[in-house]
């Protein structure tokens, strides 16, 4: 658990990022764990820890927080739509990672930015103004509130961890993508138009091209993930010349080839004779006999 990483976030949010923002924020520090600042928390489970109304909600706080320059959400690709940042699809759920941040002087500076992320700044610049006679409770005493609980970020009226009315939920497509609001820290990688072509020829070259959005969408992340796509066409290549002599039904379709990452096997070499090879058959060589007259009287010569 992230108890130290949680009191870092804790001074370095400082006083802009406030309400479920702040809660969610502290909840995932809470649960990630120290070394690899990673979170495998689930909405729901951060909607019970911060009392939020809905999963929705929630991603909306993450949403704020990307605006703000503190960006949680581990990316796993981008929706072939329309390019956009995906961070959670059917069967992949989302995961989070607390990002770098400077932890401030706690005598000198008040607040910290994220390394790489944009400076923290309240909507339309606005200062949150801290609550009068507002005391401090003691974290776990009596009567205490979790971080940020009382401070509304959607708005003097609204009622804690509930959506703005006047905000509408950005809602998910039909791949389950989540939209980015925040510029990431790093360029996005995106499919060129030479690589698309190339996706071509492995969609020709695989043995068993079946389901093409899948297949698509799988070749996208191996891709995405590193692999050259040129590797990709000759691993399939290789595994035709595999299972040539294989059963149709047994050969593995192009998706979910690419999704058991069959793609890294290793192949037969290509044959270098230029000749594909030929399998011996029971049978010695005959060698051609002209059909008898008998033969053609006995209609034996023509099959």
């Amino acid at each position: 658990m992230g108890y130290k990483l949680r009191r870092d976030l804790r001074e370095a949010l400082g006083p802009d990022i406030t309400g479920l923002q702040r809660a969610v924020a502290l909840e995932i520090a809470d649960d990630a764990k120290e070394e690899t600042r990673i979170s495998w928390a689930t909405l729901d489970d951060l909607v019970r820890w911060t009392g939020a109304k809905d999963g929705a909600v929630v991603r909306n706080a993450l949403k704020r927080l990307a605006a703000a320059g503190w960006e949680f959400r581990i990316p796993i690709g981008v929706a072939k739509k329309d390019g956009r940042v995906m961070y959670a699809k059917p069967g992949i759920r989302m995961t989070f990672r607390v990002p770098d941040f400077e932890v401030p002087d706690r005598e000198g500076e008040a607040t910290a930015t994220p390394i790489g992320g944009a400076p923290a700044t309240p909507k339309e610049g606005a200062t949150a103004p801290p609550r009068e006679g507002a005391t401090a409770t003691p974290q776990g005493g009596a009567g205490a509130h979790s971080e940020g609980a009382t401070a509304h970020s959607e708005g003097a009226g609204a009622t804690p961890y509930s959506s703005d009315p006047s905000t509408p939920h950005v809602e998910e497509d039909i791949f389950g993508t989540e939209e980015a609001t925040a510029t990431p820290a790093s360029p996005i990688r995106r499919i060129t138009a030479e690589e698309k072509l190339e996706f071509g020829r492995f969609w020709h070259a695989h043995p068993k091209s079946k389901d093409y959005d899948k297949t698509l969408a799988a070749w996208t992340e191996a891709v995405l993930a590193g692999t050259a796509p040129v590797d990709l066409t000759a691993a399939a290549l290789a595994y035709g010349r595999e299972v040539a002599s294989t059963n149709f039904q047994y050969v593995k379709q192009s998706a979910n080839w690419l999704r058991d990452r069959r793609y890294e096997d290793k192949f037969a070499p290509e044959p270098t004779s230029g000749r594909p090879q030929l399998k011996a058959v029971s049978g010695g060589y005959q060698p051609y006999k002209q059909p008898s007259p008998e033969d053609y009287a006995n209609d034996l010569g023509y099959f």
